[in-house]
């Protein structure tokens, strides 16, 4: 063992002439024990959150969304359409189209989005998985009905297979040339069935089959995206690629995280904002530690004396403290990590800490990232070698006993 790191760890774990030093070591290790985990449980908790609400989302979302660059819509070229079906890696594709509107039911009004979509769309999503009430149906015998989300649905107190009442849509009217016109064109669509799959789309969307939406919108060969599954082993990446290169430059191609961009975007955020935030706590950790290891160097300043007597070099004096940082700050990752994973288990079997009433889940989940591991192991040490810098730099500095006959 190199020279440096073995006496950082007699210093570490020997036994002191006080007992003071001691109780700051051991207060020093827990109290960055306890900052590194709740480091990795604060990184572990957003990303149970982002697993949670991409997993729901992709319930929804396709494996790839092709829609217009600029504009809400485009109208579909026949060639394009049957060489993206002709895609080796292409499972299904399905036409959609989505505009605002203004939803009634029995006096009460809500605005969201009114879906459209072709037959195709439960072989490109698992919608009809997610029927809380009803079962999946774009149109019957007597015309198009409605899937509704059931956040909306509770909004307007709709009930489903309601034979006395219909929602009402309510769209711009495009057409409208005179003051006499109509300012909206309205159609009856009837809830036939009421889906759940997250509160943001809930509480938004309302779907049934393309014709009706594009009948209602006076777009009658219209489009705002044609969505697309793909095989299961197919490659993600060189499908998109290939898939971006058939549609041109005048369309967007996006994969499940492609979609998602804007709420990862805003989740990573948060998440390291979170990590700031706890980091500037573990700065004011670092303060103990830096005050133990001064009180190291006071202690020890003989026996550092006699090691530049027998020929250590400040620099060797310097690197056994900034070790003794390091030391102390790996076991305290040590332990700080140990007491995460025993949290986090107790967390997905007994559900310690439970979320508000009314949400989609009972207790706050949690997704351990090994990477994670890294950056806090990474944080910790650094910020352990800042506390040591200025201890070590006072070891240095110590003056060699030179005993003389």
């Amino acid at each position: 063992m190199r020279f440096s790191p073995f006496l950082a760890l007699r210093y570490l774990f020997a036994r002191k002439s006080t007992n003071v030093i001691h109780l700051l070591a051991g207060l020093s290790i827990l109290g960055m024990g306890i900052g590194a985990a709740a480091l990795i449980l604060v990184m572990s908790v957003f990303n149970g959150f982002e697993s949670l609400v991409f997993g729901l989302s992709n319930q929804f979302n396709p494996d790839i969304h092709i829609g217009p660059r600029e504009g809400k819509t485009f109208t579909p070229d026949s060639l394009w359409l049957t060489k993206l079906e002709q895609d080796p890696a292409v499972a299904a594709i399905s036409h959609v189209l989505e505009e605002n509107a203004l939803f009634a039911y029995d006096e009460v009004q809500d605005i969201g989005i009114l879906k459209g979509v072709d037959q195709a769309y439960t072989r490109v999503t698992e919608i009809d998985s997610f029927m809380l009430a009803g079962t999946w149906t774009l149109d019957d015998p007597g015309g198009s009905v409605g899937m509704i989300g059931a956040g909306m649905a509770a909004k307007l107190g709709i009930h489903s297979n309601d034979a006395f009442e219909s929602l009402v849509v309510y769209m711009p009217n495009r057409k409208r040339v005179g003051p006499f016109d109509q300012p909206f064109i309205r159609r009856f669509l009837p809830a036939a069935g009421v889906f759940t799959i997250q509160p943001e789309v809930d509480l938004q969307y309302v779907l049934t089959d393309l014709d009706f939406v594009q009948s209602i919108t006076g777009r009658r060969s219209a489009l705002s995206a044609v969505e697309v599954a793909i095989l299961p082993e197919a490659h993600t990446k060189q499908t998109l690629q290939r898939l971006q290169s058939l549609a041109g430059p005048d369309f967007v191609v996006r994969d499940r995280i492609g979609q998602e961009e804007s709420f990862l975007r805003i989740m990573n955020i948060e998440k390291w904002v979170a990590f700031a935030i706890m980091c500037l706590i573990l700065l004011l950790v670092a303060f103990n530690v830096a005050g133990t290891l001064w009180m190291m160097v006071t202690e020890k300043r003989p026996d550092i004396a006699i090691l530049k007597t027998m020929g250590a070099t400040s620099t060797q004096i310097q690197q056994i403290f900034l070790f003794n940082g390091l030391l102390l700050c790996g076991v305290a990752f040590i332990l700080g990590a140990i007491a995460a994973l025993s949290f986090f288990g107790l967390q997905q079997h007994y559900g310690l800490i439970p979320v508000p009433p009314g949400f989609i889940i009972d207790a706050y989940p949690m997704d351990i990232r090994w990477p994670d591991f890294i950056v806090v192991l990474v944080t910790v040490l650094s910020i352990g070698m800042l506390a040591a810098w200025l201890p070590a730099r006072r070891a240095a500095r110590v003056d060699a006993i030179i005993q003389e006959e």
